[in-house]
């Protein structure tokens, strides 16, 4: 990788931290795009990994799209129509189907600016947390574009049809204290402990059976496109193969020997 993207891994959680600040981490710049789909790719296929946080250096998670690229209708805004049809297709779209695909739970630690792509970004982990600097808005609007990743999709699954309206066609910026109240970011802290609360999560549900992480996401992601009763049947069908895993069987094991324990421990007086 070209050092725009850094990659750590500690026991089963990985860490990808955006780290181009001189763009504000923009997601547009080729190379930025590549390294990221690269690294998306080699936490997914990678075994050892159940969790993935992501998250940005100095005071930006991710400014989206490269304002001067459009201005000079460079890199991934060059072209006609149909060649930047195709170029969205074969770039960013991408990035938005992997992340989306990912059957490992992915963390947004939102340090600070998370404006245009970045804050789609954000939308396509499955948890937020946000420093209290952090910074929102679906600001495509305010360039006369619109969100072409996916942006509106994935903002009214998070927030509702109405307050996803409202961010959209105002392109405002909002502060982390009313993307909490929103619902949009699960929690919200002090900057120098922002990341550790992300990874401190992390850790938290990665000592979950790899498999039934993998599952109880793809039963989440399925919500997006199955009726009722058609998301039972796939419900029915992977408990029946969970009930025989040896994680599900050790797990049982060990709340019956723990409860038997609690059982047998002698009344204490207080």
């Amino acid at each position: 990788m070209s050092g725009n993207i850094l990659v750590t891994k500690k026991n089963t959680v990985a860490l990808i931290t955006m780290s181009n600040a001189a763009t504000m981490n923009a997601i547009t710049d080729p190379i930025m795009l590549e390294d990221t789909i690269n690294a998306f790719k080699d936490i997914e296929q990678d075994k050892s990994i159940r969790v993935c946080v992501l998250t940005g250096v100095e005071n930006a998670f991710c400014s989206g799209g490269n304002v001067k690229d459009m201005l000079n209708r460079e890199k991934m805004f060059a072209g006609e129509p149909l060649e930047l049809q195709e170029g969205y297709r074969k770039g960013i779209h991408r990035l938005s189907k992997l992340m989306y695909n990912v059957e490992k739970p992915l963390i947004a630690a939102v340090n600070g600016a998370a404006v245009g792509a970045g804050f789609d970004l954000a939308m396509l982990c499955d948890i937020r947390i946000a420093s209290k600097t952090a910074r929102f808005g679906s600001t495509f609007i305010n360039l006369a574009v619109i969100p072409g990743d996916g942006g509106t999709w994935l903002l009214k699954k998070v927030v509702g049809a109405q307050r996803a309206a409202e961010l959209v066609l105002t392109g405002r910026i909002f502060k982390a204290d009313e993307a909490l109240e929103m619902g949009l970011i699960l929690k919200m802290v002090d900057k120098d402990k922002m990341l550790t609360e992300a990874m401190s999560l992390a850790n938290v549900i990665a000592k979950k059976s790899p498999d039934a992480l993998r599952i109880a996401k793809r039963l989440l992601n399925s919500t997006d496109r199955l009726g009722f009763e058609d998301h039972l049947e796939l419900c029915a069908a992977n408990q029946a193969m969970m009930h025989h895993t040896p994680e599900h069987e050790a797990a049982v094991k060990q709340f019956f020997n723990l409860a038997l324990i609690h059982i047998s421990e002698p009344t204490r007086p207080y």
